[in-house]
């Protein structure tokens, strides 16, 4: 059974085509990221030419501009085409996280309601944008996975309530950021390696606040942007934050939390906020900066006695497969060696489960 996703549209000016209203923002963060219309174009996989087309045709309905041009500066947003983009990224910062959960439940339901003799694996993981490529291809494959996003230690907490089959979380290795003793146990539980990505500041397009660590988010002019508490990226910041002896309150926004990050990288892309924390491959989506702060581990927990189900098995070989890579290329800061390999519990964190 096929993955139930929702759409977001606008409402569109009569005289608009169907679904030119997705082109059209799509376009638009293009010209942001890029600086120019053949920029945009080739994000949206469309032509230059039909990218001007869909330009021009908004433009006539809404009766603005919405893409400056000026002779050696190539191609900048309007007002208005700033106002179209960031109202996007406003509602989809607060919408996504919560369509992705209903998407899931009505996926649970339907499949009930069909008799469904195989339920799928159930995975509740931290937000990540490869897990996310590697779900589209076990549903393309025939794979059924019901993923659920959640923080790092709300997920692990799920799967030793016995509310999942795979947990996935991230830890950078040597940092007590989350103690894995509190759900994981060597003798009962099995560690899957799934990818090593980098984490750290997600900065506007040219740094034009000059931020190049983390004791530049204490600037009174610098507005941050933060994970929510529970997240495996918000524990991470936290412990990078005492290392360095600087206190939430001397941070201007730490109290400004979103869900995902795609969430900061948008909001930071918006200009609602200067810096984030978050992963490359969020800051290259929406063509901002990076300065790469750590590097962890994305995990995935399993039973030890489910290594041998059929629907791990399949995940597992699928994690390891060529189609696989060829699905996450481009995607910025990540390494998947040894994806779906066994991992000693024992070595992570520098701790002994026992």
């Amino acid at each position: 059974m096929s993955s139930i996703q929702f759409e977001l549209s606008w409402l569109a000016p009569a005289g608009a085509e169907k679904g030119d209203d997705r082109l059209l923002l799509e376009l638009l963060a293009g010209v942001r990221a890029t600086g120019s219309v053949a920029g945009a174009a080739k994000i949206a996989r469309v032509s230059y030419r039909h990218a001007w087309g869909t330009l021009s045709r908004w433009e006539g309905l809404l009766g603005r501009k919405t893409v400056l041009l000026e002779r050696g500066r190539g191609a900048t947003l309007s007002s208005l085409g700033e106002a179209l983009l960031d109202a996007e990224l406003r509602v989809r910062r607060r919408l996504d996280p919560e369509l992705g959960r209903l998407s899931a439940e009505l996926d649970r339901e339907l499949a009930a309601s069909l008799g469904s003799s195989e339920p799928g694996l159930r995975i509740v993981a931290s937000h990540d944008l490869v897990l996310m490529q590697l779900r589209d291809l076990a549903t393309d494959r025939k794979l059924a996975i019901d993923l659920q996003v959640r923080g790092s230690s709300e997920s692990l907490a799920a799967y030793s309530r016995g509310e999942c089959d795979l947990a996935g979380f991230h830890i950078t290795i040597g940092r007590p950021d989350l103690d894995l003793r509190l759900w994981l146990d060597a003798r009962r539980d099995a560690i899957l390696r799934f990818a090593r990505r980098r984490q750290g500041l997600i900065v506007k397009r040219g740094n034009p606040k000059r931020i190049t660590s983390l004791s530049d988010l204490t600037r009174s002019s610098v507005r941050f942007v933060n994970r929510q508490p529970g997240s495996g990226t918000r524990a991470l910041l936290d412990g990078l934050l005492r290392g360095a002896g600087i206190r939430p309150h001397q941070i201007r926004g730490y109290a400004v939390e979103e869900y995902t990050h795609l969430a900061v990288a948008a909001t930071v892309a918006s200009g609602m906020a200067d810096v984030a924390f978050g992963i490359e491959a969020a800051a290259a989506r929406h063509g901002l900066g990076f300065i790469s702060i750590a590097v962890e581990e994305y995990l995935l927990a399993c039973r030890q006695a489910r290594l041998t189900a059929i629907p791990v098995v399949a995940l597992r070989k699928l994690m390891a497969s060529t189609a696989f890579r060829k699905a996450t290329t481009g995607l910025a800061g990540y390494e998947l060696a040894g994806a779906g390999k066994l991992v000693r519990l024992a070595t992570l964190n520098g701790t002994d489960s026992r």
